[in-house]
């Protein structure tokens, strides 16, 4: 693992820079909007992008919001007027049908929208329709597990997707699950970063999933593993495409299985079961132990300390812009502190 950090500071090294000041930029979800909408009211000066994650899959394949309400206040435009970009996020969730359950990262819509030339283009001119109906700075595509053979179909979809946009003024961000080498995999191996990063503005690589439901307990990333995916994408890419992806929040893993929790609930269970918390040696990961009524518990989570350090080491390799998934769940003390780290000034202050 260390030889991605050691690629990645020796590259940096040979290009004579380190980045300058940071650029932050954070998700709103669509389930946790208000909250996080009140962060970036109170952060002013903090974030240059903010991701609308609101877009999701009609059942007709057709991208449609999952809170409509939710773009009604002028949030989109009173960010630009103070030089920070919004971008929609549309992610392949498919939208239930009334009283139904969405299907989370729904590859079968997908596939029949990349197979079909005409439900490609119909698909590709609703996503810029709906970003210029609502005055988005851009798009970012977050289709997530797919099959590996839409590899190229994929591939083609992005670069007609960017034309698309570009010609409305509109730019492009694709949002990838991490590798560490090339694959042909379902997942990350069913995304060609190479071919990506010739035409999307941004490719933005999730920075975590070390360990998730698919593995036993373990911290979300470490800085070795990051490295290592970097250095793999620094491959692939031009390194001024790449921006990091980082996980603010947790998961604790139980004889139940495995579910997302929060910095404020990671707290809270540590604190009502009486358990210290301690922290991971490489990268100062918190995490704990507790014991429930079904079983051992064992919880990995970020906070302030953890990330400020992950965000040090992408700064000395070189990377000035990171992306947080997602607001409303981090440390309270951590926007405060990469305000800090940028120079801005922390007063708190409202965009309405």
């Amino acid at each position: 693992m260390m030889l991605g950090i050691l690629l990645l500071f020796l590259a940096s090294w040979a290009a004579g820079t380190e980045s300058g000041t940071p650029r932050f930029g954070a998700w709103l979800t669509y389930w946790e909007f208000n909250r996080g909408l009140e962060r970036v009211r109170t952060a002013p000066g903090l974030f240059d992008d903010i991701l609308f994650f609101v877009a999701a899959l009609g059942r007709d394949g057709r991208p449609a919001l999952a809170r409509p309400e939710l773009l009604t206040d002028p949030i989109v435009r009173e960010l630009r007027s103070r030089g920070v970009r919004s971008w929609l996020t549309v992610v392949n969730d498919l939208l239930p049908e009334k009283g139904g359950r969405a299907i989370l990262k729904d590859a079968h819509t997908v596939h029949w929208i990349l197979s079909d030339p005409s439900a490609g283009r119909t698909h590709r001119h609703a996503i810029v329709e709906l970003a210029a109906r609502y005055g988005f700075s851009g798009v970012d595509l977050d289709y997530e597990n797919l099959k590996a053979q839409e590899r190229d179909r994929f591939s083609l979809f992005v670069r007609e997707l960017a034309a698309d946009l570009a010609a409305k003024g509109l730019r492009l961000s694709v949002t990838v699950q991490p590798k560490r080498h090339e694959s042909r995999s379902d997942g990350p191996g069913a995304t060609d970063w190479r071919q990506l990063c010739r035409t999307a503005d941004r490719l933005q690589i999730m920075l975590y999933n070390l360990h998730s439901a698919k593995t036993g307990p373990g911290p979300l990333a470490t800085p070795a593993w990051i490295g290592d995916v970097l250095a793999f994408a620094r491959t692939q890419c031009d390194p001024a495409r790449i921006v990091p992806v980082l996980k603010v929040s947790g998961m604790d893993w139980g004889p139940g299985g495995v579910k997302a929790v929060s910095h404020a609930e990671a707290a809270a269970l540590a604190e009502a079961y009486e358990v210290a918390i301690q922290r991971e040696p490489e990268g100062e990961a918190p995490f704990f132990r507790y014991v429930s009524s079904e079983g051992s518990h064992t919880v990995y989570f970020e906070d302030a300390t953890s990330i400020v350090r992950k965000v040090a080491v992408l700064e000395r390799l070189g990377y000035d812009r990171i992306v947080l998934w997602s607001l409303g769940r981090e440390d309270p003390q951590l926007l405060s502190q990469l305000l800090s780290r940028k120079g801005a000034s922390p007063q708190a202050g409202d965009l309405r």
